[in-house]
């Protein structure tokens, strides 16, 4: 079995998140990890669709993509496909929390972490343009 990275940090950054999303009328309820996204988004406790959070140590335009596991995509892609909702990705940077439909077209690469070998961590990315994205 895979460790888990997820350190108090992440949960840290997931409740911010979720408190900008709840001023903006939507609620994110956490998901079991065998769903491979974060939360389940409800407006007026009416499912609207999934979100996968990330939080990034540097600036919003920093970098022309944003970078994410492909595998993490194909499950987001699913589950808005199968209940008919849609999956967003929600991201905090350092400046600004944005977020991009999983549905938008992107670029396959090979990447990842190195920094931990894992071998694992090195895998088929998805390169979402970072002008995908809108602030929230």
């Amino acid at each position: 079995m895979r460790p888990r990275y997820e350190r108090p940090r992440d949960l840290t950054n997931e409740q911010r998140v979720a408190a900008r999303m709840k001023e903006r009328g939507i609620e994110l309820r956490k998901l079991p990890i065998s769903y491979r996204l974060d939360f389940a988004m409800f407006r007026n406790n009416k499912l609207r669709g999934f979100a996968e959070t990330k939080a990034r140590n540097n600036r919003f335009r920093s970098y022309p993509t944003l970078m994410i596991s492909l595998g993490k995509v194909m499950a987001a892609r699913q589950l808005a496909e199968i209940s008919d909702t849609r999956s967003v990705l929600l991201v905090k940077f350092l400046d600004e929390i944005v977020w991009c439909d999983f549905a938008t077209p992107f670029e396959v690469a090979m990447g990842g972490r190195w920094d931990r070998g894992d071998d694992d961590d090195v895998e088929p990315v998805a390169h979402y343009p970072i002008e995908a994205f809108k602030i929230v």
